[in-house]
C-alpha cells in the first residue's frame, strides 16, 4: 500500500526516471561502441561510468531523493512511518519492493537499448549471450543497491551525500586501476558471456554476491533502524 501510494504521488517523476535511463543506455551503448573500434587501446572511462551507473537501475527519482541533502527528506519519511502503526520489517519491505520495481524496469530498458543501439554487440552476441552479460552487471548492481540503502535509512541527509560521493570515487580510482593493470572489465564480461553463456561463472558470482550482500545488508539496516535516534 505504501509503495502504491508513493507511485501515485511520483508518477511523473518515475517517468523522467525511464526517460533518464533511456539517456543511461544511449551513453553506455556509445562507449561500447567506442571500446570495440579501440580494442587495442584500452580506455578506462567505459569501466569507470559502468561502475559508476549500473548501481543507478536500482533507484527512481522521487522528490525526496531531490530534497534529501536540503531537507534530509529520507529521515522525516522515517520519521513519519514511525507515527504509523507498522514495524521496522514493514519499512524494510517496502523500500526492497520498491527496489526490486525499479531494478526491473530499468535493467529493461538500459539493458534493451545498449543491445538494440549497439550493433557491434548485436553482430558478435547472440541473444542468450547478451542475457548472461546484463545479468553480471545487474548482480553488481545488487551489491551497491544494498549499500546506498543502508546508507539512506542510517545516515543523515548530509552524510548519505558524503558517504555517496567517497563510493562514486572508489569506483573511479577501481576503474583506472584495471586499466593501468591492462585490464578492461567491459570487454571481460562480454568475452564470459561469449563463452560460458548461461554456465558463465562471473555472472553466477555475481549474482549470489549481489543476493546475499543484499540479505546480509538488509538485515544490518533493518537492526540499526530499529535503533536510530531521530531526532
Amino acid at each position: 500500500m505504501i509503495f502504491k501510494k508513493d507511485i501515485k504521488i511520483e508518477k511523473y517523476m518515475v517517468i523522467v526516471s525511464l526517460i533518464f535511463m533511456g539517456y543511461i543506455g544511449i551513453m553506455i551503448s556509445t562507449l561500447i561502441a567506442g571500446q570495440y573500434e579501440h580494442q587495442n587501446e584500452l580506455d578506462p572511462l567505459a569501466d569507470m561510468l559502468l561502475l559508476t551507473l549500473i548501481p543507478m537501475l536500482g533507484f527512481y527519482y522521487s522528490k525526496k531523493s531531490f530534497k534529501y541533502l536540503t531537507e534530509d527528506s529520507y529521515t522525516q519519511m522515517l520519521i513519519y512511518f514511525r507515527t504509523l502503526p507498522i514495524s521496522p520489517q514493514v519499512i524494510m519491505c517496502y523500500r526492497y519492493i520498491q527496489m526490486f520495481i525499479a531494478l526491473t524496469m530499468n535493467s529493461v530498458i538500459v539493458f534493451s537499448i545498449i543491445y538494440g543501439v549497439n550493433y557491434q554487440l548485436r553482430s558478435e552476441m547472440s541473444i542468450g549471450a547478451y542475457i548472461c552479460f546484463a545479468l553480471t552487471w545487474i548482480g553488481y548492481a545488487l551489491v551497491f543497491t544494498g549499500i546506498y540503502i543502508h546508507l539512506e535509512f542510517t545516515s543523515s541527509g548530509r552524510k548519505y551525500f558524503w558517504l555517496s560521493m567517497v563510493i562514486m570515487g572508489m569506483t573511479f580510482i577501481v576503474g583506472i586501476i584495471i586499466w593501468l593493470l591492462d585490464g578492461n572489465l567491459l570487454l571481460y564480461t562480454v568475452r564470459m558471456s561469449q563463452e560460458w553463456g548461461i554456465l558463465s561463472p562471473i555472472m553466477w558470482g555475481a549474482l549470489v554476491v549481489g543476493v546475499i550482500s543484499l540479505a546480509l545488508l538488509g538485515k544490518l539496516t533493518l537492526r540499526r533502524l530499529q535503533h536510530r535516534d531521530l531526532l
